[in-house]
């Protein structure tokens, strides 16, 4: 994913959207905060690296700040990218913090709450136990 060009489209890009209940493995590759607008000519999202500055003329709409985060979906085998509000990049961020420290797998979900559908983010820590190698000689 390259932003470059100052704007693109994120009907190029492949998102991960796990049904009801079903919660799937993501890897992290990259996050960045961007501006998204709306485009009803264009009938998609766009994302831009500053804020348009004549939103209204251009037929843009919902101008906001989102961090695009992205990532690596396991299931399906592909990369892709999940739209996050600030309160969202919190929570995220939290589990974030806890992998790195702990390890495990980040689990990606979309819940309702109520009308909308929110990100949610869970760390499930490895079964493995990590020891640390220490140094010795080998002999034959």
């Amino acid at each position: 994913m390259r932003l470059e060009e100052g704007t693109f489209s994120q009907d190029k890009y492949y998102h991960p959207r796990p049904g009801p209940g079903e919660k799937v493995p993501i890897q992290i590759l990259n996050f960045r905060r961007v501006f998204a607008a709306w485009s009803p000519k264009l009938k998609s999202t766009l994302f831009f690296e500053k804020a348009p500055e004549e939103s209204e003329q251009e037929g843009l709409k919902r101008v906001r700040e989102v961090v695009l985060l992205q990532v690596y979906d396991w299931l399906s085998g592909r990369e892709g990218i999940i739209e996050l509000t600030n309160a969202e990049f919190e929570q995220f961020m939290e589990v974030y913090e806890a992998f790195l420290q702990k390890l495990g797998e980040i689990q990606y979900s979309r819940p309702k709450k109520g009308r909308k559908t929110e990100n949610l983010f869970e760390l499930r820590e490895s079964s493995f136990i990590i020891r640390e190698v220490k140094k010795a000689f080998f002999f034959r």
